[in-house]
This record gives C-alpha cells, sequence and structure tokens, in this order.
C-alpha cells in the first residue's frame, strides 16, 4: 500500500520508524503483572511494556531485548518513555519490565550486611539481601518473561541509587545474567566501598567482553552552588562521599589496562539524585546501542542515484547482519523500510524497485502489504496480469474491502 512520498524521503533520509498502532488510548504503557517467589517467598509485582509490533503477523517470531528496571513504581514509566521515544531508529523496540519494591528496599538491593550506615543502625538492620534478590531476579523472573514474553537474549540492567548499587555488584559478580547496565547515580559508598575493592583486576576476566556499564554521577549540592567536580571531590563532607565512591570507582574501571568491558560515565554538574534518572537512561541507552543508528554512509548509498540493485541489497543486508552480531539474534529488515525503498525507487529504477519489493515478501510472507506493493509495481510496468496475480494473494491473506474493490479495478483494465 503506497506511502505519500514527501514522508518516504523524510523517513529514509532522516532515520526510518515502524508504523505504530493506534490504540483507543492517547497514552497505553505496559500491563501489570506480578510473580509468586519461592525465593523471597513472597508475592512480587512488575510492569511489563511489550511493543506492538510483537502483533505483527510474520513468518518468523518477533523477538525484542528486555530492559530490568528497579525500582519500577519510580521508574518504569520514564525508562518506557525514552525507548518509546528513540526506537526504533536510535536504539532497538524493547520489552521493558519493572520491577516493584516491597517494605524491604534496603534489604533487597544492598549487597553485604552492614550494622551501620551513615551515622545510624535501625535502618540498615536488614541489609545485605541483594544476592537472594539477583536469585530472584535470575532464577525466576527472567525464566518467567522469558516463558510469558516474546524475549530476545539480550538483556539490560537498570538501577538508581540503591538500585544502581545492586546493578554494579551484578555486573562484577554475576556479568552473564545481562549484556548491558546501566547504573544512575549508584550508592557506591556502601560498605566502605565494597565493590571498588580490587575491581581493576575482577574486570581482566573474559566474561566482561561484549558487556557495556553506563554510570552516572549526580551534583550532590544545591544548583546554586558548586558545580566543578575537580572542587567537589577534593571536599570531605559526607554532603560529596557518594560524588567521591562513584568517581574512584569510575577512575579505576576507565583507567584498567587489561578490561574488555564497554565503559563509559558520565557528570552531571546540574542535575542532583532526584532528577538524574530520566537524563541518565537517555543518555545511557543512546550509548548502549551507539552502534544502531542507521549510518550516514547507507543513507548515500539509498539516495545515490547510481547504485545499482545489487549494491542496495547487499548495504541492506550488510546492516542487518551486523545488527544481529550486536544484539546477539538474527534481526531482519523492517517491513515498513523495505516497502518505502520500493516505492522509492518504482518511478525511476524498477530494478532497485522490485529487488526491495521481493525482499519484504521473503521475509514477511504472511503480510498482505507486500503483495499489494508488488501488484502496485507490476501496474507501474503496465503488467496487469501479474498485478491482478498479487492483488489475489493479498486479498487471500487480508480478505479486506480494499484489496477487493482494487482487484475489480485492475481486470476491468
Amino acid at each position: 500500500m503506497k506511502l505519500k512520498s514527501l514522508y518516504i524521503v523524510v523517513l529514509l533520509v532522516l532515520s526510518y520508524t515502524t508504523t505504530r498502532a493506534q490504540s483507543k488510548h492517547l497514552i497505553t504503557i505496559g500491563q501489570s503483572d506480578s510473580i509468586d517467589s519461592k525465593i523471597l517467598q513472597e508475592k512480587r509485582k512488575i510492569w511489563v511494556q511489550v511493543p506492538e509490533s510483537a502483533k505483527a503477523k510474520t513468518n518468523h517470531p518477533n523477538t525484542y531485548p528486555v530492559v530490568y528496571v528497579l525500582d519500577g513504581g519510580v521508574h518504569f514509566l520514564s525508562v518506557c518513555s525514552v525507548i518509546n521515544q528513540l526506537a526504533p531508529g536510535s536504539v532497538p523496540e524493547m520489552i521493558v519490565v519493572g520491577i516493584a519494591n516491597t517494605a524491604n528496599r534496603t534489604r533487597d538491593l544492598t549487597p553485604t550486611k552492614v550494622k551501620e550506615a551513615r551515622g545510624a543502625s535501625e535502618w540498615v538492620k536488614e541489609s545485605g539481601g541483594g544476592e537472594l534478590f539477583t536469585d530472584f531476579i535470575a532464577q525466576e523472573l527472567i525464566p518467567y518473561i522469558d516463558n510469558k514474553y516474546p524475549t530476545a537474549n539480550n538483556k539490560t540492567f537498570i538501577g538508581h541509587s540503591f538500585g544502581g548499587l545492586l546493578v554494579v555488584n551484578t555486573l562484577i559478580k554475576r556479568p552473564e545474567l545481562f549484556t548491558n547496565y546501566i547504573a544512575v547515580d549508584p550508592s557506591l559508598w556502601w560498605d566502605n566501598e565494597v565493590l571498588t575493592q580490587d575491581i581493576a583486576a575482577k574486570l581482566a576476566s573474559e566474561k566482561y567482553k561484549k558487556k557495556s556499564l553506563f554510570l552516572s554521577i549526580a551534583n550532590p549540592l544545591p544548583p546554586d552552588t558548586e558545580k566543578d567536580i575537580d572542587v567537589l571531590l577534593k571536599d570531605r563532607s559526607m554532603n560529596t562521599e557518594g560524588l567521591r565512591a562513584i568517581h574512584r570507582f569510575s577512575k579505576k574501571v576507565s583507567e584498567a589496562t587489561n578490561s574488555s568491558i564497554n565503559f563509559k560515565y558520565k557528570y552531571y554538574d546540574n542535575e542532583d539524585h532526584g532528577t538524574i534518572p530520566l537524563i541518565s537512561t537517555y543518555d545511557g541507552m543512546r550509548f548502549l546501542f551507539s552502534w544502531y543508528k542507521m549510518s550516514g554512509k547507507l543513507v548515500d548509498i539509498i539516495k545515490n542515484p547510481n547504485t545499482t540493485a545489487e549494491e542496495l541489497t547487499k548495504a541492506v543486508n550488510t546492516r542487518f547482519d551486523m545488527l544481529s552480531k550486536h544484539l546477539g539474534y538474527q534481526v531482519y529488515p523492517e517491513e515498513e523500510l523495505l516497502n518505502n525503498l520500493g516505492y522509492m525507487f518504482m518511478a525511476n529504477s524498477s530494478e532497485k524497485s522490485f529487488g526491495f519489493l521481493k525482499m519484504a515478501i521473503k521475509y514477511y510472507p504472511k503480510n498482505a502489504n507486500g503483495y499489494d506493493s508488488i501488484s502496485d509495481y507490476y501496474e507501474s510496468q503496465d503488467d496487469i496480469q501479474n498485478a491482478i496475480l498479487y492483488c489475489e494473494k493479498a486479498l487471500a491473506i487480508s480478505g479486506s474491502e480494499y484489496h477487493r474493490n482494487k482487484l475489480k479495478r485492475l481486470k476491468n483494465e
């Protein structure tokens, strides 16, 4: 089904996107779910967002990377919003899982037990349950999500504050659980900076190949005071304890000569501990998936009138081979991209047009749209017999009045 030419040009020059199904609500984000945990001996609430494109009929299952978000009651909506804004042009579409807290947040998110923290003991008396909570995620939650939703084996773990502490702890002790890690202003001051000890030596392990960590640091002082991080690092008050701990960890990771981890940290001088999560998630996603966005080179190849059909097909296949390699599972060209390319070249390069439209049918043989587009192609070439043939195939799949009327028109020509 033909799209407006202006839309096609904008789509291909700036970046491409998929068409999202419109619900009757202006905004629909996620659904609630729950899991009865034998490990934690309690019922845990979760929220799950699955991309609308999961409903598309294809010849292969739509599977998606998964983002697990700690403190889901606070951060689930914002993480979904960031991904919905960036996908699929700058990051892949993803399933988002928000994990709710119970009254025992400190217990669940701290990896070691301490008797006292920041001058008090009562609030940390049940600390140190982080490893058990990670067992819940690894042995119960992830298998549950993998069994119920269309997941791929590419996972990202996001946490803020104590959640960020658990994210870093998981990276250090169980790096195999996730591909990517985003630690937002993590509480690395915990237990005398226990996670910073020997971090450089730990990262020399082969286990950290193809692993990525984005870490953010907030300014702990009021906005009208000091912003220079070099000045803040010289301070010795409790106000800057968290900043100094994160910075020490970050420097050690950055300077680790034998580390294979993909790492970046960023200091936000105008963000405090409460405002930093949203912008950190955005920047973290852009860092983790910096290789995902369609390159200018590919756009130039597509736009170049001298590019052959073979060169175009090769360039598109090269891109999706690269995406498959990075994501760890087979990624296919989006039907909308192939369809739009086919229409873009229909008027001035029939060979290129036909090549892309045939690719759309190859990858999405259960979708009527591909056969309808081939029908339009043949009609543009004055081959009415084949235009009728492919319109009949589209009608057999869709049963729509649109294809029925189109078929009548073609037969009357």
